[in-house]
């Protein structure tokens, strides 16, 4: 069990050194991923802003982040919840199961992003 923690841990190690390359990228050069369903149809998807409401987050910005992407307050509680259930689940059996119990939690947040996606355009 020992051995799965210390591999969880350098899991989150190396996703939090990608993030913070990302960030000291982005701050460097003003670059960001660009969004191909922006460039191709001139409409916001769902995560539009993504990268400026987390770099404004990491700020402590709340009301700047909620103003590049509203939805990223959900989607950080999904995400948080989906991580810590995998990492759970994964020290208690050593397989990694991405299926989420109770699983219309992942239908839920799936249909509140599509509809995130259409009522940002709107608005």
């Amino acid at each position: 069990m020992k051995e799965r923690v210390l591999k969880a841990a350098a899991a989150y190690a190396i996703v939090a050194a990608v993030l913070l390359g990302y960030y000291i990228f982005v701050r460097l050069t003003g670059l960001g991923i660009p969004c191909v369903f922006h460039k191709l149809t001139g409409l916001d998807c769902p995560g539009c802003g993504n990268s400026r409401a987390l770099i404004a987050l990491s700020h402590f910005k709340v009301k700047s982040a909620a103003k590049h992407n509203l939805f990223i307050f959900p989607e950080l509680l999904f995400v948080g919840y989906t991580a810590l259930y995998v990492t759970i689940g994964y020290i208690k059996t050593g397989s990694y199961k991405a299926m989420l119990r109770p699983a219309w939690l992942a239908w839920g947040f799936l249909a509140l992003l599509v509809i995130w996606g259409v009522v940002r355009n709107i608005i």
